[in-house]
């Protein structure tokens, strides 16, 4: 068989759950639309794909494989099978890339780059770069994220294509890696609009839904969930749907907090479709963002979330006003196009929503005009993808392998 009809692109994600970034979700369906293989490799083996084999997250961010190995199966000696079965599906990964299985590798942020520059691979792939978080060296803590960033900096030379979210971001992203600012294109973090509304999703005598859908962290909710829960006035609700489960204290808070009827809790997996239709059912979007120094994930990459936020690109795409916090590159949004509010004092919360509902069409339109001209992503992700085709050798497109 020719080598090129084996030649595939490797899509490396650093975190668990790849179809809640839309980018990734994107990129994947073109793959297979386009008829060309692919594997994808990601902490969680039930969401590779392909021939791809999980990676536990502890080995995206040890610095010395073996001896983490070991301790870890000290530590956690319940996990032992799965911490050397990680081991050898890195070293797997690191065989397959060496005998040229892969004409692209498309990866995140400095964990993505950092596992690859670990394979210490003599020949070179082209890299796809999707910047998410980035690692400011300014913030640089501890000996790990120093090694991370020197990592990423010494592969950021085999990156032939870079995604960034908007020119802000870019900017920065350019400047910490030395990256010429043309292989960097700008794609927010937006889904695609591919479902219609349905109709009468909630009753119309029913209260109205203030929706916060997402991860609970100090960094967005937590800290100010009680607030919130509080001040909701009468005939509204709120409702927390998170994918993953929290940590035992704040489920049982969430719980008590449910059973007072303060507010909705939910725990569970959606497609994106369902996800859709219960941000279709809501009256009002949550978005709060609190940088914190603890993190470089969270902190200044966070201050300048701008159109790094899928939470308010779903929220507008679905024409929904949205509820945030007055970071500069969330305010400068607002300004433009005015489709929510951003506020200080989560306590006066309710003071936003009868604002919001005192013009609610208006709000509504504008979330959708902001959407619509500025984060609905799928000329630029053609483009983008375009460019990643052309990476691949003719050939392997003609061989299209279902998963």
């Amino acid at each position: 068989m020719d080598q090129l009809k084996n030649k595939r692109i490797l899509f490396l994600y650093p975190y668990g759950y790849w179809p809640a970034n839309p980018n990734c979700v994107s990129f994947i369906e073109r793959c297979e639309k386009d008829g060309i293989p692919f594997d994808l490799v990601c902490p969680s083996a039930l969401n590779c794909r392909g021939d791809g084999k999980a990676i536990s997250e502890w080995a995206w961010l040890v610095r010395r494989l073996f001896f983490s190995a070991i301790k870890q199966s000290f530590r956690r000696p319940w996990k032992t099978p799965i911490i050397w079965k990680t081991l050898l599906h890195f070293y797997d990964l690191k065989h397959r890339i060496k005998n040229g299985r892969y004409s692209s590798i498309v990866t995140c942020d400095a964990t993505g780059l950092g596992l690859l520059q670990r394979m210490a691979l003599k020949q070179t792939v082209p890299i796809i770069y999707l910047s998410y978080h980035i690692l400011f060296r300014s913030e640089l803590k501890t000996r790990n994220e120093q090694i991370l960033a020197r990592r990423e900096s010494q592969m950021i030379q085999s990156v032939t294509l870079a995604l960034s979210q908007d020119e802000s971001r870019k900017k920065l992203i350019a400047a910490e890696l030395n990256l010429p600012e043309e292989k960097i294109q700008c794609i927010p973090v937006a889904p695609e609009d591919r479902f219609k509304k349905k109709d009468s999703l909630a009753p119309s005598n029913s209260s109205k839904m203030i929706l916060y859908c997402g991860n609970i962290e100090k960094w967005n909710i937590e800290e100010v969930l009680n607030s919130i829960s509080e001040s909701i006035p009468a005939g509204y609700h709120l409702r927390i749907h998170t994918h993953f489960q929290p940590p035992k204290s704040l489920y049982k808070h969430l719980l008590k907090l449910d059973e007072k009827q303060l507010l909705r809790f939910s725990f569970s997996f959606l497609s994106e479709e369902e996800l859709v239709n219960l941000i279709d059912s809501s009256h009002i979007g949550l978005a709060p963002y609190f940088p914190k120094s603890d993190s470089w994930m969270v902190n200044k990459t966070l201050h300048h979330i701008g159109k790094a936020s899928t939470k308010i690109a779903y929220y507008c795409m679905r024409k929904k006003p949205v509820i945030t916090t007055p970071l500069p590159s969330l305010l400068s949004a607002l300004e433009k196009y005015p489709f929510g509010i951003a506020i200080e004092d989560w306590t006066r919360i309710d003071e936003s929503i009868h604002e919001i509902n005192a013009n609610y069409g208006l709000f509504s339109k504008n979330a959708h005009d902001y959407y619509q001209s500025e984060l609905c992503p799928t000329e630029r992700l053609n483009q983008f993808w375009k460019k990643t085709k052309n990476l691949v050798p003719s050939s392997s497109a003609q061989t299209h392998d279902r998963f």
